[in-house]
């Protein structure tokens, strides 16, 4: 608390005495001493001099000693915080957990999964399945869960995060009409996937798209194959493509006001190439 006119910091409650000089701690609150516990700098000032008790200890002598270099002005009183040396008005519960957490590397698929402009169900979904955090069937195995471990979007391999991403017909099906639109070259594999999305180029409107459309395809993957394992309904990969392809253009409209150039650089480029359809089984 930095003191002004003193009409809010309170004598004995608030930490307005700096780490030089006598903390709270050390001197105890009370009537006895004649300020009571409420009490604020102002009140204890009349006419620009300290209406102050007798100290009854050099705690107290300290604390006069430095309220005597105090000068009540017209200003409100306010609050500082000080975090690793760094001073700010302002409070950051963000700062706070950074410091209190301490230094964490992050890794270098963050910037991939957590972007402005993101659908924050898509973000939440591909950050459990870069961690691998997911009840795909080959960790309920893992858990001791008794289920078929056969992919329930191929009926032909064990299902895992590495296979569903995109190591069959059908969801690599999927990831290349997507890819089309993007311009970009798909992979068949998770890791060389997640390597591409880090060494996406700078162009923010190219970036953004491709991000978008990687997160909506493993968004609607996942959702298919829930679909099937807890409806027992099944989709083509052109079904799939068209809900994808109305939630893309839904989003992109959605920021027209806000930024009206970048939203149509994304649209034209999204139209700009029809992918190949392909309906695998």
């Amino acid at each position: 608390m930095r003191v002004e006119n003193g009409r809010s910091a309170r004598f004995w409650l608030d930490n307005w005495a700096p780490t030089s000089s006598i903390t709270m701690s050390q001197v105890s609150p009370g009537g006895h001493l004649g300020i009571p516990l409420n009490a604020t700098i102002a009140s204890l000032n009349r006419e620009g001099n300290w209406r102050l008790p007798p100290a009854r200890s050099e705690a107290m002598l300290e604390l006069y000693a430095y309220m005597t270099t105090i000068e009540l002005t017209s200003q409100q009183d306010y609050y500082e915080r000080e975090i690793q040396g760094t001073t700010t008005t302002k409070f950051s519960t963000g700062a706070i957990y950074t410091y209190l957490r301490g230094t964490i590397s992050e890794p270098s698929w963050t910037k991939a999964i957590w972007f402005p402009r993101a659908i924050p169900r898509h973000s939440f979904h591909l950050w459990l399945m870069t961690l691998d955090r997911c009840p795909t069937r080959d960790r309920m195995i893992q858990w001791g869960i008794q289920v078929d471990p056969t992919c329930l979007l191929c009926n032909l391999a064990p299902e895992s995060r590495d296979h569903l991403y995109f190591d069959y017909s059908y969801g690599f099906a999927l990831w290349t009409m997507v890819t089309t639109r993007c311009r970009i070259t798909p992979r068949r594999s998770w890791s060389r996937t997640i390597a591409q999305m880090e060494m996406l180029p700078l162009r923010k409107a190219e970036r953004l798209l491709t991000l978008l459309s990687w997160q909506a395809t493993v968004y609607w993957l996942w959702k298919e194959r829930n679909d099937r394992h807890h409806n027992n309904t099944f989709r083509s990969v052109d079904s799939i493509f068209s809900l994808l392809d109305r939630q893309i253009r839904n989003k992109i409209q959605s920021f027209r006001e806000s930024n009206p150039t970048l939203s149509s650089q994304m649209m034209h480029r999204w139209f700009e190439t029809t992918p190949t359809r392909s309906t695998p089984s």
